[in-house]
């Protein structure tokens, strides 16, 4: 999908809304023009291996345009080469991050720890980072972790601590966390988010260790001078993560089916989602 971006910030902001949720999928990859484009011939080109459909209007006169849709063969060959063409002049609006790229992703992340700035972070649960080895191993137990995988995830608790800690230290760091009620808690509760190693079980707290998290985390605010945290009623995500370092870039974080990471740079892009008030609610 090559995307248009320069539009005003309300339609930047509509498109975010209606775009993620396809790339959160992995079968859809977002590209721009990075030369500056007209603002009097509209075109529009979608290709498939069956068909193609194809538009043109006058800015501001999308009413009276014209589409077509076609399945001819040679037409399909025709918009498809012409597709990959203005591909070609497209560059990536986000990178990716898959399975098998994970050793990329990480480096990237540890690296970036050292670096000074001011972060944000928008959570579907508490940070995994305040909690401590004990009532880590006990959720993990309470969910019949295999022991593999409750060493892969205790190694990664005690990295992730640690970069945190270089941040901290380089900079502030404020974490959007949801506080929930029991009832809340009840109907949706919260998961570890274990995106960054790309570890798709659903690892749910019971309430009482809930409450003992965010205990824990309103200790480490306390004994911690450049990190705060901001409580939300109610979580507007469940299934995504969003990390921001200001004025360099933005990560969104798909937890499962598939867990995934977008890293986003571009200023316009970054400036959206650091300006974002989500007004929904991710099932």
């Amino acid at each position: 999908m090559i995307h248009n971006i320069d539009r005003p910030f309300n339609e930047m902001m509509l498109g975010l809304e209606s775009y993620i949720p396809m790339y959160m999928t992995g079968q859809i990859t977002p590209y721009y023009l990075k030369t500056v484009q007209n603002d009097v011939f509209m075109h529009f080109l979608k290709v498939s291996g069956a068909c193609a459909l194809t538009g043109e209007a006058i800015n501001g006169y999308h009413g009276e345009g014209k589409y077509y849709l076609t399945k001819n063969r040679e037409e399909v060959a025709y918009y498809r080469k012409r597709a990959e063409r203005l591909l070609s002049k497209s560059l990536p609006l986000m990178k990716i991050y898959r399975k098998e790229k994970q050793k990329s992703y990480e480096d990237f992340m540890s690296a970036d720890a050292l670096t000074q700035g001011n972060r944000r972070m928008i959570l579907s649960g508490l940070p995994i980072f305040t909690l401590t080895n004990e009532l880590l191993s006990k959720i993990l137990e309470k969910n019949n972790i295999s022991e593999e995988n409750q060493k892969e995830i205790l190694a990664y608790f005690e990295t992730y601590k640690n970069r945190i800690e270089s941040i901290v230290q380089n900079g502030n760091l404020t974490v959007e966390i949801p506080v929930l009620s029991r009832a809340e808690f009840e109907k949706y509760p919260t998961v570890l988010p274990l995106s960054d190693i790309f570890l798709e079980d659903d690892i749910v707290c019971s309430f009482d260790d809930y409450q003992k998290h965010l205990e824990l985390t309103e200790e480490y605010e306390k004994s911690h001078q450049n990190f705060s945290i901001k409580k939300n009623d109610a979580s507007p995500f469940r299934n995504i993560q969003i990390k921001i370092h200001e004025g360099k870039w933005v990560v969104v974080s798909k937890n499962k089916t598939p867990s995934i990471h977008f890293l986003i740079r571009h200023p316009k892009m970054q400036a959206a989602f650091e300006n974002m008030i989500v007004p929904v609610v991710d099932d």
